[in-house]
């Protein structure tokens, strides 16, 4: 009897050791998988694809999930183009949508906004992650004239210029987007501060030239 009570104690040990593990490693698991379809979907825009499937979804860092949700059904986004920020180091796929889904592995183009390069006020929202350097986590760090390069879907490179920043409240945001239509403009959106999300941080920008640079994507 005591050695059976022994042997059941044991696997029990075993086993809460074994769920333990599981949840310390969770977190590391979700982001491998985020920062792998990241990469993936880069590297596809880069080759010229723009309809992008079977993307795993990667779930985002506050996401209420279950183990079992890792194993969810591929996505499918649609591709834009590229987003680089030399002074924050930060390059990005851009997806069409600035739904949950495309925000979880991309930046996300507002549809009803300016195309990339074109007249208008061109709009693409991003996640404020809790990571340094990841997502728009470091956007608030832009100052007037950091260079912004945004690449379509043809790869061709325009390039803005940073010429403020302003925090608004959620209500008033569309508004304020609304404001800033004249000219090629790029205003980039995320939430504020990090890990609370309770204003809206916009970072504006102007294409410096109107010309089409037919740069290669690298």
């Amino acid at each position: 009897m005591r050695k059976t009570v022994k042997i059941l104690s044991l696997i029990l040990l075993l086993l809460a050791a074994l769920i333990g593990a599981l949840f310390l490693a969770r977190p590391s698991v979700i982001d491998l998988r985020r920062q792998r379809a990241e990469k993936q979907i880069i590297e596809l825009i880069k080759s010229g694809r723009t309809d992008i499937s079977s993307i795993e979804p990667p779930a985002m860092e506050n996401e209420e999930e279950e183990f079992g949700e890792l194993d969810a059904e591929p996505v499918t986004v649609t591709g834009c183009g590229l987003l680089s920020i030399p002074a924050i180091e930060l390059e990005m796929a851009v997806v069409q949508g600035a739904d949950s889904v495309s925000l979880r592995a991309a930046a996300g183009w507002l549809p009803e906004s300016a195309p990339i390069g074109e007249a208008g006020n061109c709009v693409i929202f991003g996640h404020r992650m809790y990571e340094y350097g990841r997502h728009f986590n470091r956007l608030d760090e832009l100052e007037a004239g950091d260079s912004i390069l945004l690449y379509n879907a043809l790869g061709e490179c325009f390039t803005y210029e940073v010429t403020g920043k302003e925090t608004v409240e959620p209500s008033k945001l569309m508004d304020s987007l609304a404001e800033n239509n004249e000219g090629f403009c790029l205003t980039l959106v995320t939430c504020t501060p990090t890990g609370v999300g309770s204003h809206r941080l916009l970072v504006r920008a102007e294409l410096l030239s109107g010309e089409q640079a037919k740069t290669e994507v690298k």
